[in-house]
């Protein structure tokens, strides 16, 4: 005998028709939103709009886990003041990202409104442009002239270094801050034409010397000592102008093993290297979140493009820092002056931290036990 007043049990795993319950699949929680606020909620940057481009220059930013937002505020604050005193251009640091009410539809159609009228007019990018990138505690700051990366960034860290007042710390949420003169595609080829534009105006790119003597040293070993006798005394000179006449005069491969290939092709621009100052270096590369550029591939390109005889590698107290940034699909490189580890490699935090143990080292003894007898006082009560 079977009840008929009961209900009926549902199915385990839906309702009691049988039907399953659809899923809520997400939504935007009854808000409707603007282009605006849909790219501020994307990875392609703070600023919702603009993107990182081959050839574009700017500063890195490194930042606590979680605080990119008040980061990318807190440097638009800092650069924007430091644009005003090193170049004598005020510009208006804006709201940061966090100061915005996300609820406010109309603002935001009004911002909205606004950024369409300001393309029309043709004004000038901001000297300042924010960008996350999708990459934890990382920013990158695009410049334009005539902010310059290198040295815009070192008179920060120096300011910072020589802060004595902790009521004048200007980094919270900021670490260390790089320099970029130039950005481009973080490939094989990417990464030797980035370095090709940001090496130049400091060294001899004609390329390593040692491996030109290497090769040629099979060919000219036999003619090195018996050349001259049979010339007739025609002198060095007359050796290296004539080193690609012999080699098809005689069959024998004569090449004067002082002189690689590519300085025969690049004596045009011989004078205009000896103006530069034989500078020695070395190579920091960062590499984040990209599993095909390998670090040791980054450093032999690099220094393969640079004439070794000139320049050497000194990595104690080199002249020039070569500071090379991958993260995911992008490149950044600089080159820095060699105070850069003394800077301790532009991180603010440890600047300003320095700062403060300079400025207690400097205080008469008696202010000392007077301030760490404060601070124990404080820590009893």
């Amino acid at each position: 005998m079977t009840e008929t007043g009961g209900k009926r049990k549902g199915a385990p795993t839906g309702r009691g028709d049988g039907r399953n319950k659809k899923k809520k699949t997400g939504g935007n929680a009854g808000k409707w939103k603007t282009p605006h606020h849909q790219a501020k909620g994307t990875s392609g940057g703070l600023s919702g709009e603009s993107s990182l481009q081959p050839g574009d220059t700017g500063i890195w930013v490194t930042c606590a886990r979680h605080q990119e937002n008040k980061s990318a505020r807190e440097a638009k604050m800092l650069f924007t003041e430091y644009a005003e005193k090193v170049y004598g251009i005020k510009e208006d640091a804006g709201a940061g990202p966090d100061d915005e009410d996300d609820g406010d539809i109309e603002a935001a159609i009004q911002k909205e409104i606004a950024a369409l009228n300001t393309k029309g007019t043709g004004d000038e990018a901001p000297l300042f442009t924010p960008l996350k990138m999708s990459v934890d505690c990382l920013l990158f700051f695009k410049t334009r002239a005539p902010i310059e990366p290198v040295e815009f960034v070192r008179r920060i860290c120096q300011d910072a270094k020589a802060c004595a007042d902790p009521g004048q710390l200007k980094s919270r949420y900021m670490n260390r801050l790089t320099p970029s003169t130039i950005v481009g595609k973080a490939s094989e080829n990417g990464i030797i034409e980035v370095a090709k534009q940001a090496l130049a105006p400091f060294f001899d790119l004609s390329g390593k010397r040692a491996a030109a003597v290497v090769n040629a040293a099979p060919l000219a070993e036999p003619v090195v000592t018996e050349e001259p006798a049979s010339e007739g005394g025609t002198g060095q000179t007359a050796q290296a102008d004539g080193a690609e006449a012999s080699v098809g005069a005689d069959g024998q491969g004569t090449v004067d093993v002082s002189l690689p290939a590519s300085g025969i092709e690049d004596a045009g621009a011989k004078p205009q290297q000896d103006k530069q100052k034989a500078f020695t270096f070395a190579i920091r590369p960062t590499i984040r979140n990209n599993g095909k550029i390998k670090r040791d591939f980054v450093i032999n390109e690099v220094a393969g493009l640079i004439n070794n005889e000139r320049h050497k590698v000194n990595l104690t107290a080199p002249d020039k820092v070569i500071l090379i940034d991958v993260y995911q699909a992008v490149c950044g490189m600089s080159v820095v002056d060699g105070d850069w580890e003394e800077l301790k490699r532009y991180n603010l935090t440890e600047l300003y931290g320095l700062a403060n143990k300079v400025k207690l080292n400097e205080e008469p003894s008696g202010e000392k036990e007077a301030a760490v007898a404060r601070a124990g006082a404080g820590t009893q009560e």
